[in-house]
């Protein structure tokens, strides 16, 4: 065994684990099936929240009697609204996350080409450096 491959040597310099690496492919096919599907979801959190705003309108003018009632109805429709959306966020976060992959995937393959201008000019774009 080679001296630097020895544990000692690994936990005092430090072994760098392998860098994953990015199939930008399979990154822009799971984007655009996310996006044939993302349709959906805003429409059905669109009929819950027309259906949680006009519960909460009943509410308003109801008698005591019936808010109870109300409040349960909007409990079940509120769920399925924090449900569905926590989903879509974090589709809508992970696919986020891809798009940046492929962006700098792209940086990296234009540096590689020599494409300098190219590089310099993206890495000056607010957007371009993903603080998003």
């Amino acid at each position: 065994m080679k001296v630097y491959e020895r544990s000692l040597w690994k936990k005092v310099f430090g072994a760098k684990p392998p860098k994953k690496k990015v199939d930008s492919l399979k990154d822009i096919q799971a984007i655009i099936e996310f996006l044939e599907h993302a349709q959906d979801d805003p429409k059905a959190l669109l009929e819950d929240l027309h259906k949680l705003e006009e519960l909460e309108k009943e509410r308003k003018v109801a008698s005591k009697k019936l808010v109870p009632v109300n409040l349960e109805a909007q409990e079940e429709i509120l769920d399925s609204i924090i449900q569905r959306y926590e989903f879509f966020q974090n589709d809508v976060d992970i696919n986020g996350l891809r798009v940046k992959q492929i962006a700098g995937e792209f940086l990296k393959h234009a540096s590689h080409e020599k494409m300098k201008s190219i590089v310099k000019e993206k890495k000056k774009d607010p957007r371009w450096k993903f603080q998003w």
